[in-house]
Order: C-alpha cells, then structure tokens, then sequence
C-alpha cells in the first residue's frame, strides 16, 4: 500500500496543535515561574522533539526546521550557556503563532509554502546567546509585512478555525472515560445483584418449596441477560477509542527510507498491511517504539553495502515490521538482517558503567546482559550522531512499553540479525490478571508478566545470605515473598509460586493462595494511592472490593537493587562488599574527578547534579554515604543534609562535605545538622578523602 500523506493530514494537525498548546502553556508558566525553569523546558524539549518528528514523517519540512531551531534555544538554556530572557519568550509565542499559520495553509492545502528563514536566522542568533529582535521573524521574504499581534491573532484564528469542514468527529476522551466509568458502576451492581443471589440460594437452602426456588433461576436469567448486555455495550464503548495500526505503520516506511539514506545504508522495507485497531493511547506510543527501534536496527545492526558484501548477504539490508493478533493481544515483530547484538561491546560498556559489579558483568551470560541495553545513558556508539548514539532510543522503548503495560522479547543471532518481538494489548481500558492473596491482603498480578504458575514444597528452595532462591528447569531464580514486598507480614507457606518475567529477567513470588483469573476493568490509582509507586491501578473483585494491581517492572527493579551481589562469589565465600558512594555537585569536572577517585579504589559511585537529584537517587537506590557540595542549583547541601537527617529511611547515611573554602562558620553549621566530615577543595588530596570515607564506613 502506497504511502499518502494526504490521508493522515487532519490527525496531524490536531496532534501538533495539542502540542502547541502545551508549549505555550509551558511557556507562560515559565515566564511566570522562572525558579521551575527546568520542569517547563524539560517539557517544551519533548513537544518541540515530537512536533520535529511528526513533521518530518509527514515531509513538512519548514515545521520541522522550525521546531529544530527552537529546540536549539531551549537546549542552550538548559545547559545553561544562554539565559531565560523576556525575548525568549517572545520568540516562542511568535513561533507558535508561526506554526498556527503553517498549519492552517497545510490543513488548506496540503503543503505550506511559508519562508522560514528570518525564524531560523533569530534562533540561531538566540540560541548562541546574540541580540535579537522577535518583532523581526516573518514568513515571508518581504521585510515589509505586517507584524501581527499574538493575542490578536490567537483570538482571529480560533474563530476561523471553527468554521473549517468537518471531516471527521474527535472525540473528547474525558467523553469517553465518564462512559466507561459509568459501565463501571454497571460493573459493580452487576456484582451485587450475583452476590444477592448466592445468599437468597443459602437461606432457601433448607425449604422445599419448588416455587420458591423458581425465584432464584428468574434471576439468573436476568442477570445473564444483563451480563450480555454489560458486554456488547463494553465492545462497543471501547471501539471508540480504537484506531487502525496503519497510521503508524505507513508513515514509518518513508520514515526508514529518510533515516537510511542519512546513515548511506541501502535497505529495503518490509511492512505489509493490516487491517488491526488499537487503543488511541497505544497508538501514540507505539510509534515511538517503532521509531526507536528502526533507528537502532539502522545504526547498530545493519551493515554498510561493503560489509554485507564480505559477508556474503545481499547488499541490501531488510527492516521487516508484521503483526498478527493473539487473542486480546497483538504481537509486533520488528528484525533486521544485520550484525546483531554485539555482546562483548555490551558487556564492555556495562562494566563501564557499573565498575562496582565488573565481575558480575564478566561471567554473565549474554542474554542476561540484554538487561543493560535498555538503561538510560547506555549506548555502545563512540559517537552521537542526529539518529542515534545518545543512549535514550531503547530506554524511550522499555518506558513506552512500560506505560502500554507490553513485553519486549529479544532473539538475536551475529551476522544473521536480532528480532524484537513487542507483545501489546489491544486497549488499556481492561486487563486480565491473577487474584492472589498474602495473608488477607488481595492483589492483582497482571497476566502478561506471569511466565508460570508452580506449586512446590520447599525442597527446591535455596537461601544464601539471608537471601532466597528457588532452583527452576536448571536456573537459579531471585525469589521473594509477596508479604515481604507489601510488608503485610509473615508468609504463612510457600507452596504457591508465581514466576514473573519482564525484559528477559525472572523472578519468584511466593503467595498464600491463588484466586481466579479474570478480565477487569483498571481504574486510576486514588489519589491517596498515587504516591505508592509499587502499585500501577486498581480493579474492583465480585465483592465490590477495591484490589490493587502490582507494578511488576517497578518492583523487578527494586528488589535487584536490593540483591546486588553475585551468587557465584557468595557461593567462594570469600566476598567483599562493594560500598556506593553518592557524589553530589553541579561541578561536572568535580563529580568526575571524584569519581574516579572512587572507582579507582573499588568503590560503586552513583552522581547528582544537586539536592533534588540526590534525594530521587537516594529514593530509587541503597547508598552507603554521600559527598556534597554546598552551593548548587535547586537545592543547595545544607538543605540537602537536613532532608537526610529528616528521612527515617536515610536518616543515619553518613555525609561527608566538600567546600570551596574553609569558613568556620559554615563548617559548624554542618556539623550541627549532622555532618561526619568537611573537607575543604584547596586541601583536597586522594588519599584524605578515602581516609576519611574509609574511617565512616569502618573499613580501616
């Protein structure tokens, strides 16, 4: 099927006038709030990045070189070589009022004939930190034209606008979600009509009038009616929501095209029609996956013509995307016909990045370090380039998964190429799941993550410092009680065993008992359950009982985190424990040095650019001390170092602080909310700082 841009038109101008809008939200809230200048910019970066590839999929090149330049700006102020200034904001609002009148002429006429050049001269002059006038930027190359007011025109186009043909219905999804709530409470009287019933069943029990239980089988007609009507009505609610997979497939095959000539690889493409729907949500993200992994498939698997001619392949490599449907699923397989996985550049660069685990890393099998490709940061490239090599392509791909709630499987042979297979639901709006109970607590287990449900006396079990295992088709698998991860108390047995699986990783759960599985509808977490981060929503069981639904990646990760040694050295008992040392400064050149200083002795070292970041890392990790600075951004030490000290978790974590000069005052202050030590930079020398981290951690 050709491609036809013409088709897909409309919903680009809606998706890229939902992301102006979000832009120009953020931009006022910066310039009204310029202390929380990084959480807008972080958020006009992402609209601005997707507005660029939306555009340039759909070839609309003045809306891509657009969005580039002023994405350019806005990195120039992140990394702080240019300030936020009045004229910024100025040239923002312009430009989305340029990007209004290029949408209105492509929405008109399927292209824009707009001239970009006074925008792109502006922002480059901006973004290198030149004066600039924002009054300036026109579309057009006449120096005369009128300059229109952003106000003014915002209110002329919106009323324009409302007159354009309709050529399709958008629904509000807030819309859709009160319909879908309301089947919910259909839902939940449905539940209690069927409980009435059992109990009208058990107090007739002991009658023996045969008209008296006719009573109970009128309402069981009843309710199988209702439960027929709850259903066909279920269908047709979540349709709404359900648009075909081609909207993302088609435009994706220009999409390589584009990317491969930029990297002069030849390929060719095979992506075939389908005719599947999919959940709006998993639409949107799936076409970041797929753009993920085509770039990576394009940079890191397939060869040049050359080497594919050593090889013996043809010289035109292949991208092939398919999909076929399982059950309520849909399986999405994207493979190249190229070098595939590399595992000795992999386990290289973990190791760099993990000196503390360099061992671990060295003995473990390849497919166990799959793992480490879906980290942030990681990246085999030696160079960043336009498509890639940044290290956050398939750390987009495990997020977006993650928030699809699908399973990625890796399969990958060298110089044959690697496949990923996306396992995805069809919508969001229900889940099949396994109830499971731990003591009287009830949870759910979404399906997608159960690789196998066993029962097991205990003989297989292993525990190696106060750390369980279970021996599994002969591998050695983490395990872990669910009582231990909800902290709801002491696991009465341990002959249920659920094994879950997510990014090639296994791990055990030991349950009381196993309920049923059931296909649910999942509601929002409440707001007073949104900060558990364990949890990821919540359903509702034939009690009308409220059941939270575990967070299976999220506490994967944590309980590895956890477990950080290796079973092999345990197993020598002869292990060093590998202490983490956190090191917090806005410094670059500082966290470096000290890291290296670190690592050189065999420490694990996690970084922050200042107290904000320290206390998410402290958050997400175990540390065993930390190093600050005093002044940095958001957040300075002495703030820092009194959240420590007010934290139960943390609170004893010992702190050492490096300043930039000595001052009395300042060091008994510090000392005072609580800190071990307090170096001064002038006298800073290698061994003075491990002396002192040694004499805290007791390993003198």
């Amino acid at each position: 099927m050709a491609f036809s841009k013409e088709n897909f038109i409309d919903g680009y101008v809606e998706e890229i006038r939902d992301h102006i809008a979000s832009i120009n939200s953020h931009t006022i809230s910066l310039k009204n709030n310029p202390d929380e200048k990084t959480e807008h910019i972080t958020e006009i970066l992402r609209h601005l990045h997707t507005i660029k590839g939306s555009s340039r999929m759909m070839d609309f090149l003045q809306m891509e070189q657009i969005s580039h330049a002023l994405e350019s700006v806005y990195k120039a102020i992140q990394e702080s070589r240019v300030d936020l200034s009045t004229n910024i904001i100025k040239l923002s609002f312009r430009i989305s009022e340029s990007f209004e009148i290029i949408l209105s002429e492509i929405k008109e006429k399927g292209k824009s004939e707009a001239i970009t050049d006074s925008i792109l001269e502006t922002c480059e002059k901006a973004a290198s930190g030149f004066f600039f006038d924002p009054e300036k930027i026109t579309l057009s190359d006449e120096e005369d034209e009128k300059e229109s007011d952003f106000d003014e025109w915002e209110q002329n186009f919106t009323t324009a606008s409302s007159f354009d043909e309709i050529s399709s219905v958008r629904i509000d999804i807030d819309r859709i979600n009160s319909i879908i709530q309301e089947y919910d409470n259909l839902i939940i009287k449905q539940f209690r009509l069927k409980h009435q019933i059992e109990a009208l069943e058990k107090r007739l029990a002991d009658r023996n009038a045969e008209r008296i239980y006719e009573i109970p089988r009128q309402l069981h007609e009843e309710l199988l009616s209702v439960e027929n009507y709850i259903f066909e009505t279920q269908h047709q609610i979540f349709a709404l929501r359900m648009l075909p997979l081609e909207m993302v497939l088609l435009p994706l095959k220009k999409e390589i095209e584009k990317e491969a000539l930029a990297l002069s690889k030849n390929i060719e493409t095979d992506i075939p029609a389908t005719s599947f729907m999919l959940d709006k949500v998993i639409l949107e993200q799936l076409r970041t996956i797929l753009l993920h992994l085509v770039r990576n498939s394009l940079d890191h698997g397939i060869e040049d013509e050359a080497t594919r001619e050593k090889l013996g392949k043809n010289k035109k490599g292949v991208i092939s995307i398919h999909a076929t449907q399982i059950s309520n699923r849909i399986l999405i397989t994207v493979h190249d016909d190229g070098s595939g996985i590399q595992y000795d550049k992999i386990r290289e660069k973990a190791i760099e990045m993990n000196q503390g685990r360099r061992d671990e890393i060295s003995a473990m099998p390849d497919k166990d370090l799959q793992q480490y490709i879906f980290m942030p940061g990681f990246s085999t490239s030696k160079h960043a380039t336009e498509i890639s090599g940044r290290g956050i392509g398939l750390d987009a791909v495990r997020n977006a998964m993650e928030k699809i709630k699908g399973k990625i499987h890796i399969t990958t042979e060298a110089n044959k190429g690697t496949t990923f297979e996306l396992t995805i639901p069809l919508t969001l709006a229900t889940q099949r799941g396994l109830f499971v109970l731990s003591g009287s607590t009830k949870v759910m287990i979404p399906s997608h993550y159960i690789h196998e449900v066993i029962t097991t006396s205990g003989e297989n079990i292993i525990t190696m410092q106060n750390q369980h295992f279970i021996s599994l088709h002969g591998k050695i698998i983490p395990l872990h009680y669910l009582s231990s991860i909800l902290g709801t108390g002491q696991q009465k047995n341990i002959a249920n065993v659920i094994i879950v699986e997510y990014l090639e990783t296994k791990m055990a759960i030991v349950v009381d008992s196993i309920k049923q599985n059931e296909n649910v509808i999942i509601t929002p977490l409440p707001e007073c359950l949104q900060k558990i981060v364990s949890l990821q929503g919540v359903v509702y069981d034939e009690n009308y009982s409220i059941i939270p639904i575990i967070d299976i990646p999220f506490i994967m990760q944590r309980m590895r985190e956890l477990v950080s040694y290796d079973t092999k050295k345990y197993i020598s008992k002869n292990i060093k424990k590998t202490r983490t040392v956190l090191i917090v400064d806005d410094s670059a050149t500082t966290r470096q040095i000290e890291q290296a200083i670190f690592e050189a002795d065999g420490y694990a070292v996690e970084t922050a650019i200042d107290g904000v970041d320290a206390l998410e890392k402290l958050r997400k990790r175990n540390v065993d001390l930390v190093v600050t600075d005093i002044s940095m951004p958001r957040m300075d030490g002495k703030t820092l170092l009194s959240n420590i000290r007010r934290m139960e978790n943390i609170s004893n974590i010992p702190v050492i602080v490096v300043s930039g000069a000595y001052d009395m005052y300042s060091k008994k202050q510090f000392m005072n909310l609580g800190a071990q030590a307090f170096i001064v930079k002038s006298d800073f020398q290698r061994g003075n700082l491990l002396d002192t981290v040694k004499e805290l951690l007791n390993e003198n």
